[in-house]
């Protein structure tokens, strides 16, 4: 799997990189069919307490977008333990497709779909508001219709506590969610 690393505020030296390709390795046996793979490191520093790393990895496959983000002090450090809990949501989403998922339908199987797909999901993010303002970030993205239980797995692939998809039961925009006792809600409007 390529990597392409980006450092905001960390030089990105030779060392490094052979470094992230050992990491990343472990997970080119979990994923299949990557289209791109970006690992972001940025330095932010804190007024109490030592200057921190965080890197951030997000991972897109024909039909899921995957992510994780850690912090640490130290850049090493802070990529192992964003490579372990991608891992760890990889494993857990593998087990829970193959222990409860039904097989899929031959057009999703075919490969064509999966590349309308993959750019369907790429997320456009707007410049972030420099004015202080409340509103700091815009995100748009293409929907793609989808059943709750596969946008509670996209939820999960991207480490969110809520998901708006197009539902294609209910035929409307929805909004799946984490509930606090860990199970999950998904909010469908109704007409009135």
């Amino acid at each position: 799997m390529e990597v392409h690393v980006r450092g905001n505020g960390i030089a990105v030296n030779d060392d490094l990189r052979d470094y992230v390709d050992q990491r990343f390795a472990k997970l080119g046996r979990r994923v299949n069919r990557v289209v791109d793979a970006k690992l972001e490191l940025r330095h932010r520093h804190n007024r109490v307490g030592p200057d921190m790393v965080t890197a951030q990895i997000t991972i897109k496959t024909h039909r899921n977008i995957l992510r994780a983000e850690e912090d640490d002090a130290e850049v090493k450090v802070a990529i192992d333990r964003a490579v372990d809990k991608l891992s760890t949501r990889l494993r857990r989403f593998h087990e829970r497709r193959t222990d409860h998922k039904p097989a899929r339908s031959d057009l999703e199987n075919d490969p064509t779909t999966d590349a309308v797909l993959a750019e369907i999901a790429a997320p456009v993010f707007d410049e972030e508001d420099e004015d202080g303002e409340r509103l700091v970030r815009t995100k748009r993205f293409a929907l793609k219709p989808m059943d709750v239980d596969e946008a509670i797995d996209q939820m999960e692939l991207l480490g969110h506590d809520f998901y708006l998809f197009d539902n294609s039961e209910a035929g409307t925009l929805s909004v799946v969610y984490r509930r606090r006792a860990g199970d999950y809600g998904v909010l469908v409007p109704i007409r009135s």
